[in-house]
């Protein structure tokens, strides 16, 4: 392939990037006027970024084989401060400044390139692990590290292709889809975002919110834990797009555990999220949710184990919008799988239930799902996942996913499907990985919703038909990314490939409540989890609430689906994702208890409920 195709797009680039860092946003407009030359050193990243993408773009070829037919650089330059604390006191106060770079150089052309495969040379490159690139303004040692970025990617991307040919050979496609969109290029460069930050003051927040602790005997392990990033992404490609978009995001979580007498393992959390440390309550509504939560965790600790059960189960508040996150959430992406040389990987490959569903009923025909990723806020509370352009320079949309209950169209980054061949603005990228189709701020909606003692009313007749004493409601689900939980649950990556059954959709409950038929009465309950439920199940909801409740979350960043599991956890470098759901009430869900042996309780009490204080 010749080089002359790429050229249009390497002026264009090169225009934008000085028209742009003369823009007043960029704070260089009047020196720009008074000296020539001024205003394309006002960021120095960004003019590293474009002249490095012009070069490659117009010379990057080895020897008589193919050039890169689109090259992409993606910067995310940020400073992260995390500060935790635990029963009164500081564990941690580390701030860091990073700058990960992730470069795209695709060969071959938008019909089939270097992309979407895994090969037996090639499975550890697939999860394409971000560069650390120069933290200083060094306009020349930040070329110097795109330089040799751009060059292991542009050889890893000629053997990547010539592997997948040579497996081509030998396969029938019938009516091949593209590998890669033409998408139109896209410009927006901000000013970096304005957030005052005082580390040491919500030192002394996580220190006294983390000593709630100290009056609960009955928990054993607590911590308080504020992360807080502040930075810009970049993206240049040969496409013409130039982004610098502000990243800021502020994410405090308290958790707690607990040990039941017959030695159960258990443990809560409560969440707190916003676009910046403004976003997040006052001190006084922080104490108060700590405290509830603590008082619900011991209450839980005392609480009866559950045995297995088959009946109504209503779903409120954060329980809703978990459901929803990890039933349907990844089952909206249209993200097609890589092609895998090996098929003993194939199950290790990100996939959706959903994908060959278009057009038919998912949910009860009262709801509308739709992902809109330019909202930043609902009915007051900040939407974390909101974006202006996506990770592949794609501008964010609002889609409507459901409608009527039936599903519509499906997450699109900018590798095609048959049925949808262009992106919708929702290719994402995490830590490490190529970008996918993901979700940004994901609204479920339903009319005709009920009142929560509507709602309470009809799972008591349900339970009464069903011939039961009581229904359940569950209000709060496990998260993970949260509570730290061990991966001993999710199959390994051997077991995998040697044919392990895929973990199970739903985390476990941490709050459920016996809602009796014959006064309706609440009792706490504990020790169990969902059997034999995945998204197909929704469509089996009966009544939906006028509530809705906001989760911001974090979608774990693991190469595309390649390796589940295995993110990073709080925040950091996941994919940031609102969640908002109503309260939903099903007619009849599975409930297994926990059987088997527990571990044994703590042989001493703890220490600071046995010392004499004064």
């Amino acid at each position: 392939m010749s080089g002359s195709g790429l050229r249009p797009a390497r002026f264009r680039v090169w225009g934008l990037l000085l028209a742009l860092c003369a823009h007043p946003a960029a704070g260089a407009q009047q020196a720009a006027e008074e000296q020539p030359g001024a205003a394309e050193q006002s960021d120095v990243l960004l003019r590293a970024m474009g002249d490095e993408l012009v070069r490659s773009t117009d010379a990057l070829q080895l020897e008589d084989l193919e050039r890169p037919y689109f090259i992409e650089y993606a910067v995310v330059d940020q400073e992260s401060t995390v500060i935790e604390a635990t029963f009164g006191a500081s564990v941690q106060n580390d701030r860091t400044h990073t700058r990960s770079l992730r470069v795209d150089v695709r060969v071959g052309s938008h019909e089939l390139d270097s992309s979407e495969f895994v090969g037996g040379r090639s499975f550890f490159r697939f999860g394409s692990f971000p560069r650390d690139l120069v933290r200083e303004d060094d306009y020349g040692a930040l070329r110097h590290d795109l330089w040799l970025a751009t060059d292991t990617a542009y050889k890893e991307a000629l053997e990547q292709l010539a592997q997948k040919r040579a497996f081509l050979q030998n396969r029938v496609q019938n009516e091949p889809v593209p590998d890669f969109s033409v998408e139109g290029a896209s410009v927006l460069v901000e000013s970096p975002g304005e957030s005052a930050f005082d580390a040491e003051a919500w030192r002394g927040t996580a220190r006294r919110l983390s000593g709630v602790f100290r009056e609960y005997a009955a928990i054993d392990e607590s911590s308080v834990t504020l992360r807080v990033e502040r930075g810009q992404k970049y993206l240049v490609n040969s496409d013409g797009t130039v982004v610098r978009q502000p990243v800021s995001l502020a994410v405090l979580h308290a958790r707690a555990a607990a040990r039941a007498p017959d030695g159960m393992r258990l443990k809560h959390f409560v969440p707190f999220s916003g676009r910046a440390v403004e976003d997040l309550p006052p001190e006084a509504e922080l104490e108060a949710a700590v405290r509830s939560m603590a008082g619900e965790l011991t209450a839980l600790a005392a609480a009866p184990a559950l045995d297995d059960y088959l009946g109504p189960v209503l779903v409120s508040g954060q329980a809703s919008t978990e459901f929803f996150a990890q039933l349907l959430g990844d089952q909206l992406s249209g993200h097609r799988p890589p092609l895998v040389e090996d098929q003993r990987m194939a199950s290790m490959m990100p996939s959706s239930d959903l994908a060959n569903r278009l057009n038919r009923r998912v949910l009860p025909a009262s709801f509308e799902v739709v992902d809109d990723p330019t909202q930043t806020s609902l009915a007051g509370e900040a939407l974390i996942g909101s974006y202006a352009v996506d990770d592949q320079g794609v501008r964010s949309q609002p889609v409507t996913l459901v409608e009527g209950g039936i599903l519509r169209t499906l997450l699109m980054s900018r590798r095609p499907r048959r049925d949808i061949p262009q992106s919708n603005g929702h290719g994402r990228a995490g830590a490490f990985g190529p970008a996918t189709a993901q979700p940004g701020n994901l609204l479920v909606r339903a009319e005709g919703g009920l009142t929560a003692a509507a709602m309470k009313a009809e799972l008591i007749d349900l339970a009464r038909d069903a011939g039961l004493d009581y229904g359940l409601r569950v209000s709060v689900l496990d998260n993970p990314g949260i509570t730290g939980s061990d991966l001993s649950s999710r199959p390994s990556i051997f077991a995998l490939m040697g044919g392990g059954g895929p973990p199970s959709p739903l985390t476990s409950p941490i709050l459920t409540y016996k809602v009796y038929v014959e006064d309706g009465r609440e009792e706490l309950v504990r020790g169990f989890g969902f059997r034999d439920v995945s998204v197909r199940s929704l469509r089996d909801i009966v009544a939906s609430g006028e509530d809705h409740h906001v989760n911001n979350r974090f979608v774990e960043s693991s190469g595309g689906g390649l390796l589940p599991g295995l993110g990073v956890g709080l925040g950091g470098q996941d994919v940031p994702v609102a969640v908002v759901a109503p309260s939903v009430l099903f007619e009849e869900l599975e409930i297994e208890g926990v059987g088997g042996p527990q571990q044994a309780p703590i042989l001493m009490e703890h220490p600071y409920f046995r010392q004499e204080r004064p």
